[in-house]
């Protein structure tokens, strides 16, 4: 009985934990300049960029890395110029255009299949998410 309620426990923590992340938001990329608020904006970038920041340790990069670095740059490239129709100010707008540029360069980076361009330039996205984020979350 005792192993039941650790178990049930167990799984009540994972499920609301999960329950408790950012919404997964895929919106095609013709569709993102439609999108409301910033909310939706923040949470199309986390679904497409936070997978991709995972492998930038990596060494090397497989086709279908660079195949998804093309989707998350055309992606990140369009949420980041749609954040200047809900911005929160000049500053906000500067980290907007840096990531902008971070987004391009990974689109290069993946079309050229330069695993050092690409790492350097998911790094930049992060970098430039996390000064956002400490400035404005």
């Amino acid at each position: 009985m005792r192993l039941i309620l650790i178990l049930s426990l167990a799984i009540t923590a994972t499920l609301a934990s999960v329950a408790c992340g950012p919404p997964i938001k895929n919106t095609p990329v013709a569709d993102i300049p439609k999108l409301a608020t910033i909310e939706e904006v923040m949470d199309n970038q986390a679904t497409t960029a936070d997978p991709e920041f995972k492998k930038i340790d990596n060494e090397s990069y497989t086709d279908a890395d660079y195949a998804a670095f093309t989707t998350a740059a055309e992606r990140i490239s369009a949420t980041s110029l749609k954040t200047k129709d809900v911005t929160k100010g000049a500053e906000f707008d500067a980290l907007a255009v840096k990531l902008h540029d971070q987004a391009e360069a990974l689109g290069k980076a993946a079309a050229a299949k330069d695993a050092a361009a690409a790492k350097a330039a998911l790094s930049g996205m992060k970098a430039a998410c996390k000064e956002c984020h400490s400035k404005f979350r």
